[in-house]
């Protein structure tokens, strides 16, 4: 019989293909042409976080919708302490690790490089959770030394809205020729709302993109038109002040099918695109309307990462999910985005704190009512019920261990309407008597008729 050692190369591959991240990482330590046979087969990861802050740092691999490996590195007193989770936000889901005395930065760096930077994955979206903290010269000198000419098949580069020390390192961290997009984002919180239901644009011209676009994304937990009012002020103040600004687009996920409607002012233009997914609004100084009309013109669906129908799955879970990580991670939380006027950032925080803590208390009862009302279910033993009536419990059962009592499955706990008749076994009874008698007598008459004639 053969075994793995004697199959195909073909068929390994296939069978790579096959296999998740860890597995595939795994398979690349057994052998060094399995390694090869790895190295030779494309695999997509949809997103991966880095980050690094007050001597922490945090390595993510997203493999799909809430599916995680997660690794939060800090120093100890044994040496560097390395936190584990996959798929869970539950601390008693951790599991740790001591790895010798190190610099943090160095380590989580090194295992981004070791797990990611190779030609043969590909990864849809890098975000670096670094704010502008440290000196901006220690960075880039610790970030190049490390990864050590190394680079990641990037397609798209997030950065934090404020961050702008990691900017001049893009061709050092991507591959030219897979890079497409920088984007810069926040999360604005002065609303109510526990998932973004607008996002502000801002098309900027930059120079170390290599000619790609840029933009400035704000996920916006407020929809109100206080602040839509605001950003159209200070759209029309950054056009006109500043150059590199192309243009600045709303989009919100509200359905308006309607056809391009064009607004001249004194000195903007806007331009509405609309359709059954929701609705876009870009500004633009007349000299950049030619330019910018030709962009969105193609665009099928304006309202991009609010679209559940447009939008890769994934990426419209975790755009949606943006504010847990205030509930889940609140050490990593700098992408917070403050508009002057709305409200206090920390009070803002803290509020958003509590209504995810409430949420998340919500989806637990819900997923625990569940789990209970299942088993409550299946442990109904019927046939120990003295039933005095049809919906009624016996107090014999209720009182006993034997059997499942819920007040929620008891009828009687529920009002009843005055005119409603429930049926009493007696009527139940009588109309079983009253298909069973006709078969008895013909059964009987079946009998005399036999016996006379033999």
């Amino acid at each position: 019989m053969r075994d793995w050692n004697h199959l195909p190369v073909e068929i390994k591959r296939h069978v790579v293909k096959n296999l998740d991240f860890m597995s595939r990482h795994s398979m690349k330590s057994t052998s060094h042409v399995e390694r090869l046979i790895v190295n030779s087969t494309c695999f997509k990861v949809p997103r991966v976080r880095f980050g690094y802050k007050q001597g922490k740092c945090l390595v993510m691999i997203y493999t799909g919708i809430e599916k995680f490996l997660r690794l939060e590195l800090s120093k100890c007193k044994e040496g560097i302490l390395v936190e584990r989770s996959e798929n869970t936000w539950d601390p008693r889901d951790i599991t740790t690790k001591i790895l010798p005395p190190s610099d943090v930065l160095k380590t989580g760096l090194t295992i981004l490089k070791n797990l990611l930077a190779h030609e043969s994955i590909i990864i849809e979206a890098m975000e670096w959770d670094i704010p502008d903290e440290s000196p901006k010269i220690k960075y880039r000198q610790e970030i190049l030394a490390t990864l050590d000419n190394e680079k990641f098949r990037v397609r798209e580069l997030v950065f934090l809205w404020n961050t702008v020390v990691l900017e001049p390192l893009i061709p050092n961290l991507c591959v030219v020729d897979d890079f497409k997009l920088l984007r810069r984002f926040g999360l604005e919180i002065s609303g109510d709302s526990l998932v973004p239901v607008m996002i502000h644009d801002s098309q900027v011209e930059h120079p170390w993109t290599l000619g790609r676009p840029c933009y400035q994304s704000m996920f916006c937990l407020n929809g109100s038109l206080p602040i839509t009012l605001v950003m159209h002020f200070q759209d029309r103040d950054l056009l006109l002040s500043d150059p590199k600004t192309i243009a600045t687009v709303l989009r919100v996920a509200s359905p308006l099918p309607q056809k391009p409607d064009r607004q001249a002012h004194s000195d903007t233009i806007n331009w509405t695109y609309g359709n059954e997914c929701g609705y876009w609004t870009a500004k633009m100084i007349p000299a950049n309307e030619a330019k910018v009309k030709k962009m969105l013109d193609p665009e099928k669906c304006g309202v991009h990462y609010q679209c559940k129908n447009c939008t890769d799955p994934f990426t419209f879970w975790y755009h949606q999910n943006l504010a847990r990580r205030f509930h889940q991670e609140p050490f990593w939380g700098d992408i917070v985005w403050q508009i002057p006027g709305f409200g206090d950032v920390e009070m803002g925080i803290r509020n958003l704190k509590i209504e995810l803590a409430k949420d998340e208390k919500k989806k637990e009862k819900m997923k625990k009512w569940e789990k209970e009302k299942s088993w409550g279910f299946k442990e109904i033993l019927v046939e120990k019920c003295d039933f005095k009536g049809l919906g009624q419990e016996s107090e014999e059962v209720k009182d006993s261990g034997d059997a499942f009592y819920d007040k929620n499955f008891d009828i009687d706990a529920e009002e009843q309407p005055e005119n409603m008749t429930i049926p009493s076994p007696t009527s139940t009874f009588s109309l079983k008597f009253f298909f069973i008698l006709p078969i008895l007598l013909s059964f009987m008459f079946y009998l005399i008729i036999s016996h006379l004639y033999y």
